[in-house]
C-alpha cells in the first residue's frame, strides 16, 4: 500500500468514527430529553393527582398572597380576591384547601376541622422555587384541635389558623412535591379564575446541567370544589 493510500484510509477512517461520535452525542442528548420529558410527565401526575384527591377531600379553599410575615396585616396573610376579568389577575403563593362543618350551635360561619397547606417559595425569574405540601402524604389533612376564638368564641378564620400554626405548616413535616420551579408571575403560581372554587396553578420546571437550561416545561392544574 502506498502513501497516499495510507493517508486516503485514514482520513476516511477520521470521517467515520467523527460521524459515529456525531450520532452518539445526538443520540445521548435525545435520550436525555426524553428522560427529562419523562420526568416532568411525572412530577405534573404527581402535582395533579395530589390536588385532584385533596380537591374531592375538601369543602373550603383560600389562596394568601405571600409567605413573608412583614407583609402580613396584624398578624395574619392578606387573601387573593376572585378574578373578576377587569383587574389584572391576583396570584398568591399559599393555597389552603379547608374541610369544615356548621356549628351545631346553630351559628353560619362553618367551623374549619381540617385543612392541606401548599406553600410556593421563589419568583418568576429563576427556577430555584419549591412547592410543598403539608400534611406529607395525600390525603392525610392538618386536624384543627382548637377551631374556636377563645375571645370571642367564633370560629377561627383560616387567616388566623394559618398565623397560629406557621411554623408548623411550613416546617419538617411538610413534603416535596416538585423542585426547580419558576412562576408564571411574579406574586405566585396559584389563582381564583371565575369563583372562590376555581383554582388554577401554574407554574414552570426547568432541567438544568452545569448552570444550563436543558429543559423548560410548563405545568398547569386547575380544580373546582363541589
Amino acid at each position: 500500500m502506498t502513501l497516499v493510500e495510507v493517508m486516503i484510509a485514514m482520513t476516511i477512517g477520521v470521517i467515520v468514527i467523527s460521524a459515529a461520535v456525531g450520532f452518539l452525542l445526538e443520540g445521548t442528548k435525545a435520550s436525555y430529553q426524553a428522560m427529562a420529558n419523562v420526568e416532568n410527565s411525572i412530577q405534573q401526575w404527581g402535582l395533579d393527582t395530589k390536588l385532584q384527591i385533596d380537591s374531592k377531600i375538601a369543602n373550603g379553599v383560600v389562596i394568601f398572597a405571600s409567605a413573608d410575615t412583614s407583609t402580613w396585616v396584624g398578624g395574619r396573610p392578606i387573601e387573593v380576591l376572585v378574578d373578576n376579568g377587569i383587574a389584572p389577575l391576583e396570584r398568591g403563593k399559599i393555597l389552603v384547601l379547608t374541610k369544615s362543618d356548621l356549628d351545631s350551635s346553630g351559628n353560619p360561619t362553618p367551623v374549619i376541622k381540617s385543612m392541606i397547606f401548599y406553600l410556593f417559595t421563589g419568583g418568576n425569574l429563576a427556577a430555584t422555587g419549591t412547592l410543598k405540601r403539608y400534611p406529607k402524604k395525600a390525603p392525610a389533612a392538618f386536624n384543627i384541635t382548637a377551631p374556636y376564638d377563645s375571645g370571642t368564641g367564633l370560629p377561627k378564620t383560616v387567616a388566623q389558623l394559618v398565623s397560629e400554626n406557621f411554623s408548623t405548616l411550613t416546617g419538617s413535616g411538610a413534603e416535596l412535591i416538585q423542585d426547580n420551579l419558576a412562576s408564571i408571575a411574579t406574586n405566585g403560581p396559584f389563582a381564583h379564575l371565575g369563583s372562590a372554587k376555581n383554582v388554577s396553578i401554574a407554574v414552570v420546571r426547568e432541567e438544568t446541567t452545569l448552570g444550563t437550561v436543558k429543559n423548560s416545561n410548563l405545568t398547569e392544574v386547575s380544580f373546582n370544589l363541589r
